[in-house]
């Protein structure tokens, strides 16, 4: 038996003007949202959603630097820190942060790790030469820190970097987006231990 219902078809009228059928406003402009994907076999997550939220209510500008972010994803995979992505059609940009393995030590090749000593000794991470680079042996506290108050600042580097220029192909890159996190690390870290506690400190 066929089932008859009416299809609307007419636009919406509102006071006395029709309305657009499809919305054209870009999601970004919207507001941002914050995804979970499940964390790869083996990995964890060292942030939860209620991390970020209490980090971000640190920074006194967000409302200026999440303007066209469309999107802050913990990201199922342990194969980076974390990424930003920037949709050149919507002029809208997103977030990654990744998952851990779950014993929390990483390694870093020397050179990367040369060039972040003082913010792995700030954070109290322990660490030791290998052959091919330098294994650091996080605890939670650390790597939540770590992804806080460097990855994630170092992202929010790049698209307030993009902010400035959306319409360009190419932006200021890594140089920028690292400065802008150690800027804010320094501004950010007494406030950090207040809300998080300081990750130098077990338990």
């Amino acid at each position: 038996m066929r089932i008859r219902y009416n299809r609307r078809t007419a636009t919406k009228i509102k006071h006395g003007r029709v309305q657009p059928r499809n919305r054209h406003l870009p999601t970004g402009l919207l507001g941002y949202v914050i995804d979970r994907e499940s964390p790869g076999r083996g990995c964890r997550h060292v942030l939860s959603k209620r991390d970020l939220l209490a980090f971000i209510d640190l920074l006194p500008d967000w409302n200026r630097l999440s303007q066209r972010l469309e999107r802050i994803v913990l990201a199922g995979d342990a194969t980076l820190d974390g990424h930003y992505a920037f949709y050149h059609r919507e002029e809208t940009g997103a977030i990654f942060l990744h998952a851990w393995q779950n014993d929390l030590w990483t390694e870093f090749d020397a050179d990367h790790f040369e060039s972040h000593r003082g913010l792995f000794e700030r954070l109290g991470v322990c660490s030791d030469r290998t052959r091919d680079g330098v294994l650091c042996r996080f605890t939670e506290r650390q790597a939540r820190a770590f992804m806080l108050l460097h990855v994630f600042l170092h992202e929010l580097g790049h698209h307030e970097d993009r902010l400035q220029q959306p319409h360009r192909k190419s932006t200021s890159g890594e140089d920028y987006a690292e400065q802008f996190a150690a800027r804010r690390f320094e501004a950010l870290w007494p406030h950090y231990v207040r809300v998080f506690g300081d990750p130098r400190r077990s338990g």
